[in-house]
């Protein structure tokens, strides 16, 4: 018995060392923070782990819900924010003047055609996913900043959509994603109104997608495979085919364009530390990339924000207005609305 006993203190010893040192890992083993500008915090209800930015007009529309509350089972709905970026007040409205009964949004992408129509596409998750259809809600502009619901669509072939772009009023393609670590690859789906088709396999786990600005190229987030994934695209039916893949030593997540067409990516430089994040509820680093396509120099990808998690955890998407850089996230219950100084610009 008391051989047991000292087996038994042993085992709690190693344990509770494995554990501080996960935490001092967590804590004091990654680089520190920086960032050229300020930032304040904005306080939500819920998380925004996508963000749209509607840029002639100012609008920025978030993906809200409590994503904790999911990875623990629990009930959870949720809605589509707007914030005025160029009104003094940080108040969130609702965007939807009809929202689904059931909505568990998670990426987003607003469409404006050449008369200046909007069209929002949402994915909509099920309570049981994997089990259930999965779903892309479309919403059209009714009203300045308000849309009202258009219809939805559902396929086989939309598995595990983490994001969509919007190409078209019902025209999109979605990114899905992989289990974590689990070494599967991934499909990406386009869809064209009723019908939806493979257009490329082999996506390292797509966590967010985006279209350049001349509408000529898809940019995909592939988390499993750190890089982001050019594929030029063919306007006319929808297919792809591969241009490069470019290295980022890093988590992507999902991808802004910016006015001078380079991408924003929320990023995730810790995969550990955010599992841990997940499981037990320590602080996971943010991270915000930018993305220089066409650089003198070649590609040409800078840090924009670091953070180790104290100001904003688990970073998921950065976006830019003018100086102004929005940064959400998975599962903090804020998003980070910055000012940056000219240190950013290429």
């Amino acid at each position: 018995m008391k051989i047991m006993k000292i087996a038994l203190f042993f085992i709690i010893v190693i344990i509770a060392v494995s554990v501080s040192g996960i935490f001092g890992y967590l804590r004091f083993g990654l680089p520190p923070a920086h960032f050229a500008g300020q930032c304040e915090t904005l306080n939500l209800n819920e998380s925004a782990e996508d963000m749209q930015i509607d840029r002639e007009r100012g609008i920025a529309y978030l993906s809200l819900i409590d994503r904790m509350a999911l990875a623990k089972k629990e009930p959870a709905q949720g809605w589509i924010g707007r914030l005025d970026l160029n009104s003094g007040s940080r108040t969130i409205e609702p965007a939807l003047i009809d929202p689904p009964g059931h909505f568990r949004p998670h990426g987003l992408s607003l469409f404006i055609d050449a008369n200046g129509q909007r069209t929002m596409a949402v994915i909509n998750h099920p309570v049981n996913r994997g089990e259930e259809a999965e779903h892309v809600v479309l919403f059209r502009e009714e009203q300045p900043g308000r849309f009202r619901y258009l219809r939805t669509f559902t396929d086989d072939l939309i598995a595990r959509p983490n994001d969509l772009v919007a190409v078209g009023p019902e025209q999109y393609y979605i990114a899905n994603d992989s289990p974590p670590n689990s070494g599967e690859t991934t499909r990406l789906v386009y869809v064209d109104a009723d019908n939806a088709r493979v257009v490329m396999d082999g996506i390292r786990s797509g966590g967010g997608i985006n279209m350049s600005l001349d509408g000529n190229f898809i940019y995909v987030a592939e988390t499993q495979g750190e890089t982001i994934h050019v594929l030029k695209r063919d306007p006319t039916d929808g297919t792809v085919e591969s241009v490069k893949e470019i290295a980022i030593g890093t988590a992507p997540d999902n991808i802004d364009v910016a006015e001078d067409g380079s991408l924003w990516i929320g990023a995730h430089s810790s995969l550990f530390g955010l599992i841990m994040h997940f499981i037990a509820g320590t602080d996971a680093p943010s991270q915000v990339l930018r993305v220089d396509l066409d650089s003198k120099t070649g590609t040409n990808i800078k840090e924009i924000y670091y953070n180790r998690g104290d100001e904003i955890s688990a970073s998921s998407v950065g976006l830019t207005y003018g100086n102004k850089l929005l940064i959400g996230s998975i599962t903090a219950h804020k998003i980070l609305i910055c000012e940056m100084d000219d240190a950013w610009r290429p």
